[in-house]
């Protein structure tokens, strides 16, 4: 497993460091690529020569300062280093220089923190919010004050569509983390229609046996976005497990309502996103 972690030399951006390296502890041994990419364009008033000269100067400088960076945020957990990259990009596109790197490094995961009000309003306009809708990579958003711990429970945000790839994905990373996971599906035709009484067979099948699932009924007077604010405030989980259709669909349905900004776990909770089938 590979995870590309970026980072913009920021205070913030330790959660994600520091997250990264407990996340390849757990699952034992996740290869850590540290990644920065520098916007930077050649001055019109210098010539290539001198340019090339410049970058690769430069490159060598901030790549020190990277290593630098993370071994101060790691702290003590530096066996988590071996083995790992640091790497400086220069480019001129930020969030695509990051896909592009994590898909020719063929990264299973992106790693990023999120800033200031959490991962639910800053998904919005954001580097996350671009790696979000664009990458097929999956994001794991971390919020910048998040405190690192073991990941000893999951839940999963479930619509019940396309639930067998996505019960194939989470079931392998609740088995690598060696966490207890549920599937939380708010029903809207009820929890006693057929379609649903068939999905909640799926959990039946030994691949799935490790996975707890939750079925609610859906009360139309709160928003999703409220059940889940109050959800997840009494169950605690500490990872969130989502799968979204890029641009739109049930992600942006999900985040999106004025409501976003009540949800308190957002800052305190990391969220992994995957691109819908």
């Amino acid at each position: 497993m590979k995870i590309l972690v970026t980072t913009d030399f920021s205070s913030n951006s330790k959660a994600a460091i520091q997250f990264a390296a407990n996340f390849s502890k757990q699952t034992k041994g996740a290869e850590l690529i540290f990644y920065s990419a520098v916007e930077m364009m050649q001055p019109a008033s210098w010539n290539l020569s001198f340019y090339k000269t410049y970058a690769k100067e430069e490159k060598a400088r901030l790549t020190k300062d990277l290593e630098k960076f993370v071994k101060s945020a790691i702290g003590t957990n530096k066996n988590v280093l071996l083995g790992c990259k640091y790497v400086i990009d220069f480019t001129q596109g930020t969030e695509k220089a990051i896909i592009e790197y994590a898909v020719k490094s063929k990264c299973q995961f992106i790693c990023i923190a999120t800033n200031g009000a959490g991962i639910l309003r800053k998904l919005m306009g954001t580097h996350t919010s671009y790696l979000v809708n664009h990458s097929s990579v999956p994001v794991l958003a971390i919020p910048s004050k998040y405190k690192t711990k073991a990941i000893k429970k999951t839940t999963y945000v479930s619509d019940f569509e396309n639930l067998i790839p996505e019960l194939n994905k989470v079931s392998k990373l609740s088995g690598q983390l060696k966490c207890q996971t549920e599937a939380l599906h708010y029903a809207r035709m009820g929890t006693s229609h057929p379609d649903t009484i068939n999905k909640i067979k799926l959990f039946s099948k030994p691949a799935y046996l490790g996975i707890k699932v939750n079925i609610l009924e859906t009360n139309i007077e709160y928003s999703l976005v409220d059940r889940l604010t109050k959800y997840i405030g009494k169950q605690h989980p500490d990872l969130i497990i989502l799968f979204t259709r890029q641009k739109k669909g049930f992600f942006e349905q999900l985040f999106l309502p004025s409501k976003a900004a009540e949800l308190t776990f957002s800052t305190k909770i990391p969220t992994l996103i995957y691109p819908k089938n």
